[in-house]
């Protein structure tokens, strides 16, 4: 018997790793940012950067955290579709989960792409005594996050 729940879920997955990838690639090209540059900025290597470029790694929540402080972005942006949309509302079925492969913890951007707004509002469900433990760094904007 075929598992259709978990084939979705394994190809969400992958479409969401591919998302990361396609985020990561443009805001460092929009910054103008190397590899090498980003990485020394934001203290991941540099093949590590390139792996997750590539859609070759599926990057934990501390590492996405520090992509995000270094590209200068919300940890939120990392997921948002490549082309905004001017929906003000974002349809359940374009809100991917991702989960964290070291916690398992599991997260969606409920607030659409593309939208001005100073609020994100991302949904997060921790499995029982999970923890996930980062440091963030300054940003300009200022970002606030509450959970």
């Amino acid at each position: 018997m075929v598992d259709t729940y978990s084939i979705m879920k394994e190809q969400q997955s992958t479409s969401l790793d591919a998302r990361i990838a396609q985020r990561v690639r443009d805001l460092r090209a929009t910054r103008g940012l190397s590899l090498d540059a980003l990485a020394t900025h934001c203290g991941v290597s540099r093949s590590m950067i390139s792996l997750i470029e590539r859609g070759e790694s599926s990057p934990t929540a501390v590492l996405l955290e520090k992509l995000a402080t270094g590209l200068n972005v919300s940890l939120a942006s990392l997921f948002e579709v490549p082309q905004p949309t001017k929906d003000p509302v974002a349809r359940l079925a374009d809100q991917l989960s991702w989960r964290d492969p070291h916690s398992d913890y599991v997260r969606r951007n409920v607030s659409p792409s593309g939208v001005a707004s100073p609020i994100q509002i991302v949904e997060v469900s921790f499995p029982p005594k999970a923890r996930v433990a980062y440091e963030t760094g300054a940003r300009e904007p200022q970002i606030h996050q509450q959970v």
